[in-house]
């Protein structure tokens, strides 16, 4: 195989505005199908997908690059477009599944997928709730087929450079880990303020990023332990009502969450990290990686990234990353487990780790919900498969209600 067919599920926003740009230029992928239940949103996806491939065919015979606007042509004359993501399995011969669709959608998406022998990338978060994530993984062991949790953190310059310089040994060893994602609210869209959708607010959404980003770099080989809503503000609603989709609206998720993460090895070494995912605003103190003799800044300054690296004795060194686009980290991630499928390698971010960070954002709910105490992984698991065992199918629905109780308004 030297191209991964791929079909889409869920052509909407996170698909046309970061996948969508990246796939022309990613050799190793040809998007076959898209699929949408919304003929209106898939009709003008598939007239962003022409607009964006002709764009760069017309730049590829500008650049006398004959091989690439050939094959741009052919890829876009081939696309087909589904109304039904069943008929969209039954009718292409497809290596790969990339899911854009809300968060509620994800695990039946991806298990139907991979019982029919298909790969899947899924967009972050991995499902609404842990249960939901045991049953793709489950699926996944069924079918020996590859899943990548899609974080594209991990392909961003800024976050794989300073993972370099970790384990280069540049800042000793990590010790603490401040990472926020904080914005003002995904206030074009509802569903990401429906609990039943989207499985939770904004540390579900936004703080997921973080959450798997301190992870990788604390160092996959280090497992996440205890987690803590923290003080002062913990897990909750900051905002009375928001204009959604043109509407002042109350809603039941959080905007704004704090959590403090402990990642330990099997040699008893840990990570701290202190985790915002926020749809207020950051309030959370700067971005940094703390190690015992340095430490690792990201800047930006006049649209130019740089990581900044300062030791104790007041040695500062900066490496200039250069501008770095939206697309540029989707782009990674998409070309990672393409070249994974070529070469049957799993990824490094897997159903594992997508499971364990959603087990992290609902052990933080629990923790806020017994009142900021401390909540290990162990505890949470054994919270979540009581539920299973006395609920059945309804289970993860039960625990999604049953977490978010916890969630207040300020």
């Amino acid at each position: 195989m030297d191209r991964v067919r791929v079909g889409v599920v869920g052509s909407g926003g996170i698909f046309q505005g970061a996948h969508l740009p990246a796939y022309p230029d990613i050799a190793e992928a040809k998007l076959t199908a898209i699929c949408d239940v919304s003929e209106t949103v898939l009709r003008m996806a598939e007239k962003r997908i022409r607009s964006i491939y002709q764009d760069r065919i017309q730049r590829a015979r500008e650049e006398n690059n004959v091989e690439l606007s050939e094959r741009l042509m052919g890829d876009l004359e081939e696309l087909k477009t589904y109304l039904s993501f069943s008929e969209m399995l039954s009718k292409e011969d497809l290596d790969l599944v990339d899911i854009c669709t809300p968060t509620k959608f994800h695990s039946q998406i991806a298990i139907e997928a991979l019982k029919n022998g298909v790969n899947v990338m899924c967009e972050k978060p991995m499902a609404r709730t842990y249960l939901e994530c045991l049953e793709v993984i489950e699926a996944v062991e069924d079918s020996k087929k590859l899943y990548q949790h899609n974080e594209n953190w991990l392909h961003h310059p800024s976050w794989y450079n300073a993972k370099k310089f970790i384990e280069s040994g540049a800042i000793g060893e990590v010790q603490l880990i401040f990472l926020a994602t904080a914005h003002g609210g995904p206030e074009w869209a509802s569903w990401f303020w429906d609990p039943d959708i989207a499985g939770g607010g904004a540390l579900l959404d936004n703080g997921v990023h973080a959450i798997t980003c301190s992870w990788f770099l604390s160092g996959f080989e280090k497992k996440p332990t205890i987690v803590k809503a923290a003080e002062p503000y913990g897990i909750c609603i900051r905002m009375k009502t928001r204009v959604i989709q043109g509407m002042f609206r109350q809603f039941d998720v959080e905007d704004d969450a704090h959590v403090l993460i402990r990642f330990e090895d099997e040699d008893g070494g840990w990570v701290t990290t202190h985790v915002e995912g926020s749809w207020s605003h950051r309030d959370s103190t700067d971005t940094l990686i703390i190690g015992t003799n340095g430490e690792i800044k990201p800047e930006t300054r006049n649209d130019e990234n740089f990581l900044v690296i300062s030791d104790a004795r007041g040695g500062r060194r900066e490496f200039n990353l250069g501008k770095i686009s939206w697309v540029q980290s989707f782009a990674g991630e998409i070309r990672n487990m393409c070249n994974c499928i070529i070469n049957n390698v799993k990824p490094i971010c897997d159903e594992k780790i997508g499971a364990e960070t959603t087990a992290i954002v609902q052990a933080a709910y629990l923790s806020q919900k017994k009142g900021k105490k401390p909540v290990t992984l162990n505890e949470f698991k054994r919270y979540a498969l009581k539920i299973r065992d006395k609920e059945g199918d309804r289970a993860p629905e039960v625990l999604l209600r049953d977490l978010l109780k916890g969630i207040k308004r300020l």
